[in-house]
């Protein structure tokens, strides 16, 4: 758990309130951060031409598999949003799981459009820790082929740390 490392930094992201930063952490097996906001999925699998990762399709285009946890008092825990995810997309709500980055909205002042804890709250990306086929509607794509679609996505750089071997 100590391979998590900081490989990406978005400082005034769009998305975040003024003055605020996107931070993307990586790693191996890091520690679950807390508080979490939305837990996101990725699944794998080797091919001739690379390793591809599953998308769904979302209001948005293309996206991990993802679940936002409710705010306030009816808030899920991480692990319960984990269970409620992987069995949505996977089928194995109980499978062991592995969070391989995560992203920390660092938040130092929040306006009223910014609806989540502060200074930190995170979203992290976990791994199956077996393989498993999703049960649920989506594509497969290596990373060359949804660079120019998917890129500008927030957990694009924990996608590529964990398919890179290199990075790894």
């Amino acid at each position: 758990m100590a391979d998590v490392r900081l490989i990406c930094s978005t400082p005034a992201a769009p998305w975040l309130p003024p003055g605020s930063t996107a931070e993307a952490w990586a790693g191996l097996d890091c520690a679950v951060p807390e508080p979490s906001i939305i837990v996101r999925l990725l699944l794998s699998r080797p091919t001739h031409r690379g390793s591809e990762f599953f998308c769904v399709p979302t209001e948005r285009g293309l996206d991990l598999p993802s679940l936002a946890l409710a705010t306030g008092p009816d808030r899920s825990s991480t692990a319960d949003g984990l269970a409620a995810l992987a069995s949505s997309t996977h089928g194995r709500g109980r499978l062991e799981h592995r969070c391989v980055g995560y992203i920390r909205n660092v938040v130092p002042t929040p306006d009223p459009s910014y609806p989540h804890p502060s200074p930190w709250a995170h979203v992290p990306v976990f791994v199956p820790a077996k393989a498993v086929e999703p049960t649920r509607d989506g594509v497969w794509r290596t990373l060359d082929a949804a660079r120019a679609e998917l890129s500008a996505r927030h957990w694009w750089p924990i996608v590529e740390h964990d398919l890179t071997p290199a990075a790894t």
